[in-house]
């Protein structure tokens, strides 16, 4: 059987979050031995985008980050080629996605699954901390101060009810509000163990997406999962969604053609133990681009 190719792109970038390594990440995975268990796809690397990480949260530098990236995936989805894009800290989204908005035919519909322990939804006025992987979500929905918001690349952003929260347990008030303003679908840690657990509402939820949508795609933050079985992020929150039923859901769901793309950030390896997190990364891909 011909294995599919997957136009990979890595962001050396921590330019967004407290970490100086976790923009390690995508060199660690190029040259993983874990890469062994791609048993469906063959991942084919661009050059690695090295984005300075010495201007921690600089706006320029982050609007040029997100322009490569936004090219990247552009391209892919112009030559109907799934993609993937691992990062780095979670401020690749606002170039990974913008890039799938400028592509998107004008009366077609598209859904992002965003799977992270946190909302994502701060602006640079809201933030405790600055950091700006805590800000990609209120830019994806246009709803960051000019300034931010310059710094995504496109003139179309994410309708909230096409925004799908998933693995949620740590957030400020602030998020909540601009996300229920936006009336962004959120499936709290709560609520998900309510439904039934990680692996039936996730494999409901995507069943649903891919069946009302044209385009949908999942960007994943390594922390929404249990430290325990994900300890090498940049942002470990206690408990999480195990690993084992995201990977039993992502196998037992079939993508299909209307699945382009997926995203993964937040790989911090000098937090990583015996390489579960470096080889849950290739898990996850496996399972998902089959």
């Amino acid at each position: 059987m011909n294995k599919k190719t997957i136009p990979t792109l890595g962001v050396a970038s921590c330019i967004g979050g407290p970490s100086y390594t976790c923009s390690t990440g995508p060199a660690v995975l190029n040259s993983s031995e874990y890469s062994s268990v791609l048993s469906n796809v063959d991942l084919q690397w661009e050059s690695l985008l090295e984005v300075s990480n010495e201007n921690k949260n600089s706006l320029n530098i982050l609007k040029k980050q997100s322009h490569v990236i936004s090219q990247f995936t552009q391209e892919q989805f112009e030559e109907e080629k799934p993609f993937l894009v691992l990062g780095g800290d979670h401020s690749i989204a606002i170039g990974t996605w913008a890039g799938i908005m400028n592509q998107l035919p004008p009366n077609s519909t598209f859904a992002l699954i965003w799977i992270d322990a946190h909302m994502d939804a701060h602006t640079l006025d809201s933030s405790p901390s600055g950091n700006l992987h805590g800000m990609p979500v209120s830019v994806l929905l246009g709803e960051a101060e000019f300034e931010l918001q310059n710094c995504y690349p496109s003139q179309r952003c994410i309708d909230g009810r096409d925004l799908y929260l998933f693995g949620i347990r740590s957030y400020e008030a602030e998020e909540l509000v601009l996300l229920s303003k936006n009336k962004v679908n959120v499936f709290d840690t709560v609520r998900i163990e309510k439904d039934g657990g990680t692996r039936k509402v996730l494999e409901e939820l995507t069943n649903t997406i891919s069946r009302c949508y044209d385009y949908y795609a999942i960007s994943l933050d390594l922390d929404a999962i249990d430290p325990l079985d994900a300890p090498g992020v940049e942002t470990r929150e206690n408990t999480g969604l195990s690993a084992k039923n995201l990977l039993n859901a992502f196998n037992d769901i079939d993508f299909g053609n209307k699945f382009i793309g997926l995203e993964i950030a937040e790989f911090d390896p000098d937090n990583d133990m015996q390489q579960k997190t470096e080889k849950l990364v290739y898990e996850i891909i496996n399972s998902i681009c089959k």
